[in-house]
């Protein structure tokens, strides 16, 4: 075990004279792309599986506040911010298909802009982002509905040690979209509708940059979507058309999830890559990885538990900890939310030894998305924090699937 340790050790402690890190730099970056792509897929699915080609158009106003705890910009976030999104969506119809056990959510594509404060000391960020819209409950004119987005913000202005001194939340130009929207929308008329929620925002990269507190946004949103079917001007492109097709599904079949009862192990390795405190304002970063062994059950098409044993690596604790291994173990509990090729998955770990708690604490957790294009493999991108809801490293990684 001692022996097996150091070898470990030895390998990754020795990439930087390699200088192999730029070259798994570029490969998360390549890897990261594919989490784009996880997020058109369920679009391109949709235009092959919706024969009534039901589309939305939706335009958004939001107005908030910052959930802000530091003293650094204080000042300049005390105004809250306001932002606007514009969503193209399609809305799925498809009574034999997954989307009937999810009452026929929307899923889309998004474009989002923000005033977040003094912009020559935050920027003026907007994101590009995929999103689903789970409906909740329905009453009347009114559906209740939950949104998770996931995308790519840019435009940030990030710290500089002699130009950008007071911003203590983001360090680099881009970073990681996530909004959580529980809304609802009140139809008008045929086409039209009103929506409106409770949102929070979240903007950081996960330590890729210090320094990383991120920026937390909570408020209000009000906007308008408009329904339409892409098949009208093929049909009858007529100023007063004779034949108007329905712009909205009339669902009839509500299918429960598919009970499964299903065992299978996981196996999983990722990369990252993170910076120190003392490094902001530079270059200078180290590599990461992440391991795991894992039991899943299914229990039905929707919702799986996991129990699993990680491995770490962190190259960055060299400089706190110069004389000890940089490698620990740990163990975690999760469930996972899936739905079409996707899961939405939460864990929660501890360590197994002392090592890994004087490093990072307690106990740690990891919200990842996983996508499963095969029937043996997977790619999934997550979080791995410490102490908590700390930032640690993003995990970009893939993984076999092991029927039992």
């Amino acid at each position: 075990m001692r022996f097996g340790g150091f070898v470990v050790n030895l390998f990754w402690d020795s990439l930087p004279m390699f200088n192999f890190a730029p070259l798994i730099l570029r490969f998360m970056k390549q890897l990261g792309r594919s989490l784009l792509l996880t997020l058109l897929a369920p679009m391109l699915l949709a235009q092959e599986s919706d024969p009534n080609h039901f589309r939305v158009l939706e335009v958004r106003g939001h107005s908030g506040t910052h959930l802000y705890t530091g003293e650094a910009l204080k000042e300049v976030l005390q105004n809250g911010y306001g932002a606007a999104q514009v969503r193209y969506g399609w809305q799925s119809s498809d009574a034999g298909g997954w989307q009937s056990s999810y009452q026929y959510p929307i899923y889309g594509l998004g474009w989002y802009a923000a005033f977040i404060g003094d912009p020559e000391v935050l920027g003026t960020p907007g994101a590009f982002f995929g999103f689903v819209s789970f409906p909740l409950y329905q009453y009347r004119r009114h559906r209740m509905f939950l949104e998770p987005s996931l995308g790519l913000s840019y435009d940030f202005e990030p710290y500089n040690p002699e130009t950008n001194v007071h911003n203590d939340a983001i360090g680099s130009r881009f970073n990681v979209y996530f909004a959580l929207n529980l809304g609802a929308a009140y139809r008008l008329n045929r086409e039209m509708d009103l929506v409106y929620g409770l949102d929070l925002t979240h903007f950081s990269n996960g330590r890729t940059f210090r320094p990383n507190k991120g920026l937390n946004l909570a408020g209000l949103n009000l906007g308008f979507r408009y329904h339409f079917n892409k098949q009208q001007n093929l049909v009858d492109n007529r100023l007063h058309p004779e034949t108007i097709l329905p712009v909205r599904p009339n669902p009839q079949v509500f299918l429960k999830a598919e009970p499964l009862h299903v065992a299978e192990f996981l196996v999983y390795g990722a990369g990252g890559v993170v910076q120190n405190d003392e490094d902001k304002g530079t270059d200078k970063q180290y590599v990461t990885f992440s391991s795991f062994v894992e039991y899943r059950y299914h229990f039905n098409s929707k919702s799986a538990v996991v129990v699993g044993l990680d491995g770490f690596y962190d190259n960055s604790l060299r400089a706190s900890y110069p004389n000890k291994p940089h490698h620990f173990y740990g163990t975690h509990l999760g469930y996972d939310y899936s739905f079409w090729l996707l899961s939405f998955r939460m864990q929660a770990g501890t360590y197994l030894h002392s090592r890994g708690h004087d490093y990072k604490g307690a106990y740690f957790f990891r919200p990842a998305l996983q996508l499963r294009p095969g029937k043996s493999w997977f790619v999934q991108v997550g979080l791995k924090t410490q102490a908590g809801f700390k930032a640690d490293w993003v995990e970009y990684g893939l993984g076999l699937r092991l029927p039992r």
